[in-house]
């Protein structure tokens, strides 16, 4: 008996320490109180610039950075044990999203400028951050007030990853145009009216039931699994529809913040990609391509052109060195011109359209389309 409650015991002892690394290894944790934890999370206000009169008149489109631009961090003041907490969590954007932060020291220029409740802020118990590039125009544009040594894992990567979210330019995920809330009014005028918040009637309005116009704003699918999105108790709606307390990117913030900060095009790859290889049974025309020991060949009116050997990169655009058509020029078969935002190769009977420009070598035309008369 006693070997057999030593072999339990042993077995609850593996599972619990099975279960409990499956969950700190795993990105999708389990919050199985979020829904309780709504009633008392923190929310933060968006930040508008005050030319703005805070009317959202203004394009959230306009506030997106640059897709692969660099965006430089600093903090205003905080510890070490709370500023690695943000850079640890913040970055979870950079998975996503073509944009990089670049951590530089307090006494750097930077875009985003972070500070916590202490010091010259010791009064500022909130956490907000101004929208996308509207942080370039302030000397203190994000803020932590409830970040401290005593601030769980879990709050750090909630509240970093949603202001941060402000940061890129999203705007709450409640305000969504096609978000359909059913809010009880008068019980979230109630709520809100209370501390931390203590907001007026027109606050609990313009922070909670103000949607943004689908005319100036990008947005997606309404999403309540959005790390963008305020917890709502089930109090707080008319159908007792709830949203619990969410602590990480869901699988649309993934998708959609790429849509916003897509990958730029850095080539069509290979110069071979889609070419298939010699074959001597084949006949070929003037302009056809193909692949022969490791190299790229192209049919002229006397023989093959080498083009470069395989493993080069296409060029990102396929108009790349290519000049602009010249009716005063003499072209001979092989040659390729720019015309109107279009590349094309001379060939023996006209000109091959081969793709507009702008697209990488791997997305071209065989149109036959003779634009001038040679």
């Amino acid at each position: 008996m006693k070997k057999l409650n030593l072999t339990k015991l042993v077995l609850v002892t593996m599972l619990s320490v099975l279960l409990f690394n499956c969950e700190r290894d795993s990105e999708d944790i389990i919050e199985t109180n979020q829904f309780a934890d709504a009633k008392n999370a923190h929310v933060c206000i968006e930040k508008w610039d005050t030319s703005e009169n805070n009317s959202k008149a203004a394009s959230v489109k306009a506030k997106e950075w640059e897709a692969g631009q660099t965006i430089r961090v600093k903090f205003l003041n905080g510890n070490n044990f709370v500023q690695s907490k943000v850079r640890q969590y913040a970055v979870a954007w950079e998975s996503y999203a073509n944009i990089k932060f670049e951590w530089v020291s307090s006494n750097s220029s930077a875009n985003i400028k972070i500070g916590f409740k202490e010091g010259q802020f010791a009064n500022d118990g909130g956490s907000w951050s101004y929208l996308g590039t509207d942080s370039n125009s302030h000397a203190h544009s994000m803020h932590f007030g409830w970040f401290n040594d005593n601030t769980t894992d879990t709050e750090f990567r909630r509240t970093t990853i949603h202001e941060f979210g402000h940061a890129l330019g999203l705007i709450h995920e409640h305000q969504n145009p096609v978000a359909g809330i059913n809010w009880d009014r008068e019980a979230v005028y109630a709520y809100y009216a209370g501390p931390p918040n203590n907001w007026s009637r027109a606050q609990v309005d313009n922070n909670l039931f103000r949607r943004y116009d689908a005319n100036i704003s990008n947005h997606s699918v309404y999403d309540p699994k959005s790390i963008m999105h305020y917890p709502i108790p089930a109090e707080h709606t008319t159908d007792g529809v709830a949203v619990g307390s969410n602590t990480q990117l869901s699988a649309t913030d993934k998708s959609f913040i790429a849509t916003i900060y897509p990958e730029t095009n850095t080539g069509g790859g290979d110069i071979c990609d889609g070419v298939a290889a010699y074959n001597g049974n084949t006949s070929y025309s003037v302009g056809d391509k193909v692949t022969y020991q490791g190299t790229l060949y192209q049919r002229t009116s006397s023989g093959w052109n080498n083009l470069g050997a395989c493993g080069t990169p296409a060029p990102s655009d396929i108009c790349d060195g290519v000049a602009a058509y010249n009716r005063n020029t003499s072209y001979s078969v092989g040659d390729k011109v720019t015309y109107q935002g279009t590349l094309y190769q001379r060939t023996s009977s006209g000109w091959n359209n081969l793709g507009a420009c702008g697209t990488s070598a791997a997305a071209k035309s065989n149109t036959v389309f003779p634009p001038v008369n040679n």
